[in-house]
């Protein structure tokens, strides 16, 4: 069940989703 994954894991990996999605936008922006 997912009910066993650590509130550590998921805020790790929304943190990670997050970056990658600012980096990517500031790429963009520079690009232009």
């Amino acid at each position: 069940m997912f009910g066993e994954i650590p509130l550590t894991a998921i805020i790790t990996f929304i943190l990670i989703i997050v970056g990658l999605a600012l980096g990517f936008l500031l790429l963009k922006v520079q690009g232009e």
